[in-house]
């Protein structure tokens, strides 16, 4: 019978954690998951491998285990099956609790404390968005890392406890806090292994070092970091949300602000409770207010960038403390914890059934291009009906090039009913020119579908009806240069399409729509081979007849995007000619052309 009780209070955290994102481990793909899944796109060598690996990406982070190695491998296994990427989210996720268990068993000899710790940590909205997204994996991984970690100081396993500190750092660079972690715990209760954390902190300001080498350092938007008072109101909308849950879920009728009054009510309790167990000699609460400050530290700085996901690890601190103080004081821990329980858990379960809802119409969307790919092969594709919610999570990070669909636009029109975020992207790349779609529909090499949030509908014919008078005569404000639907726009210069691209000789022309209005700049996108710019490409641009400017490629530039002032004297016009010239060419022993450099895009931004 004891076996089966332990084993029952043991069972009681995953069934718990079953319950509770039953919706969310059921999502598919969203979002960033696209551009992740699109990497192993661009591996053909070993090299390849690992510089997707290791090459620091999105802000400058280097995350190869659980952003780069989970969606290459899962991608290269299982496609666009997302089951088998919740089943390791979920593994790593039972794993962690399991851990907790062991932690919280280790520290308090309480099973009660073992089950409460996990459950509570279940229940705070942290988790929601890293077990129902795959792109938030790296909160459940590094979990692991230092969890596991942890457990082992306490098993005092010197050298694997460095072996998955060091690991750790591959999951997320909230990793560097471990060393906090261990040597606040060893002044709590074992000081006699202080000396052995304090050597960890090396480890940590050696990477951090690294980390700001590389990563991005932002002047404005949502990554510019603020290093100030700011960073104390930053702390404390992090404590609100872990405790009272965010916000008020919608139906129940209660002032928009009650959820910071819930949580400032349960804080003065728990700050109450932590001193009172201080000076009856117990740490363990002092304890878990070490893990959540030191593990949302990071953080902080980023003042316009407050996410509930960067709370999931923190959330362990406010586990462990609540768990604990179940042993104690278990009427007022009960009081607490229900409080907590009854804010925090509607809006997890809200923010799972909403990325499943999300994952949903991002799955529609996605195999319904693909589906109109096999049905019009090689045709261009014109969405209508795309919202500002599904463009960004279904569309913006383009998930119909992993089936190798490069040409699928948001038709004519589309722009006013997507929201802009320039710190993400420019919008008006992903929508079709009117000139560009009646070209393309009038050879009968375009279709239009419309989607309505679960299904794409053929409405070419309707589509084509609507255009505005003399969309055939206009010039495009964008040019997909390798494109054959822009084969008219091109002048002089031009070899055929390369895969997308297009090379140019010496001297290229391209036509296109004057600017409209005052302060509109040409876009170029360009590449040239590394091993050509020994010494660097001299480009220069006119807009009819202006110089607009001159720029050098060199190998740091090989892969080149530009932007050129255009004078007002341009706006109005009827078109523009664009010159491109370089001041050298290359000829390659096996192709006999004289290549300048390969174009990808250009028009007006």
């Amino acid at each position: 019978m004891k076996r089966l009780r332990d084993a029952a209070l043991w069972a009681v955290p995953l069934a718990f954690y079953v319950w509770m994102f039953w919706y969310g481990s059921r999502s598919w793909f969203h979002q960033d998951d696209f551009a992740w899944l699109g990497q192993g796109m661009h591996i053909a060598t070993w090299r390849d491998f690992m510089e997707a690996l290791f090459v620091p990406r999105a802000q400058g982070t280097i995350r190869p285990w659980s952003e780069r190695l989970f969606f290459i491998a899962f991608y290269e296994w299982f496609g666009l099956d997302h089951r088998p990427y919740h089943v390791w989210v979920a593994l790593t996720q039972v794993a962690n609790l399991i851990l907790l268990q062991s932690i919280m068993l280790r520290l308090t000899g309480s099973r009660l404390a073992a089950v409460a710790a996990p459950v509570i940590w279940l229940c705070n909205v942290g988790l929601a968005t890293p077990l129902s997204w795959l792109s938030a994996y790296n909160q459940v991984l590094c979990a692991f890392f230092l969890l596991c970690s942890f457990r082992l100081l306490l098993a005092e396993r010197w050298r694997w406890q460095w072996v998955v500190f060091l690991l750790g750092f591959g999951a997320l660079e909230i990793n560097v806090v471990y060393p906090a972690l261990a040597a606040g715990y060893c002044l709590l209760f074992a000081r006699q292994h202080l000396r052995r954390a304090l050597w960890m902190f090396p480890a940590s300001g050696v990477y951090t070092l690294i980390h700001f080498a590389v990563a991005a350092k932002p002047a404005e938007g949502p990554y510019a970091q603020h290093w100030g008072q700011s960073m104390v109101s930053t702390y404390l909308d992090y404590g609100a949300t872990m405790l009272g849950g965010g916000l008020v879920r919608p139906g129940w009728n209660l002032p928009q602000e009650s959820w910071r009054w819930v949580a400032a009510v349960l804080a003065a309790a728990l700050v109450y409770l932590a001193v009172m167990a201080w000076r009856q000699g117990e740490r363990l609460p002092a304890f878990g207010v070490l893990w959540f400050s030191a593990v949302i530290a990071p953080v902080l700085p980023l003042r316009d960038h407050i996410m509930d996901y960067y709370l999931a690890i923190p959330a362990i601190g406010l586990a462990m403390m609540l768990g604990w103080l179940l042993t104690r004081w278990r009427v007022a821990a009960l009081v607490v914890i229900g409080v907590h329980i009854l804010f925090s858990v509607p809006v997890s379960r809200m923010t799972t059934r909403w990325r499943f809802e999300r994952g949903y119409t991002a799955r529609a969307l996605v195999e319904g291009m693909e589906r109109a790919n096999e049905l019009h092969p090689g045709k261009l594709i014109l969405l209508t009906g795309v919202n500002s919610d599904v463009f960004w999570s279904g569309f913006f990070d383009r998930p119909a090039r992993l089936f190798g669909l490069t040409q699928v636009y948001l038709a004519p029109g589309s722009a006013e009913a997507i929201d802009r975020h320039e710190d993400l992207g420019d919008v008006s790349q992903y929508i079709c020119s009117t000139v560009t779609a009646a070209r393309a529909l009038s050879d009968g090499k375009a279709v239009v579908y419309r989607f309505d949030g679960a299904r794409l509908h053929n409405i070419t014919r309707s589509f084509y009806r609507n255009l505005p008078p003399g969309s055939l005569k206009m010039r495009p404000e964008m040019v997909e240069v390798g494109q054959e639907a822009f084969e008219r726009d091109l002048g002089e210069g031009w070899y055929a399409p390369d895969g997308g691209w297009r090379w140019m000789g010496k001297r290229a022309e391209v036509m296109l729509a004057a600017p409209s209005k005052a302060g509109q700049k040409l876009y170029v996108k360009g590449y040239c081979p590394e091993r050509w710019l020994d010494q660097p490409i001299e480009l220069t641009v006119w807009g009819a007849g202006w110089k607009l400017g001159s720029v050098s490629i060199t190998r740091a530039s090989a892969s080149f995007e530009y932007t050129f002032d255009l004078p007002p004297e341009l706006v109005g016009l009827p078109e523009m000619k664009v010159t491109l010239e370089v001041d050298r060419t290359n000829r390659p022993a096996e192709d006999p052309r004289e290549l300048g450099l390969t174009f990808g895009q250009l028009g007006l931004r």
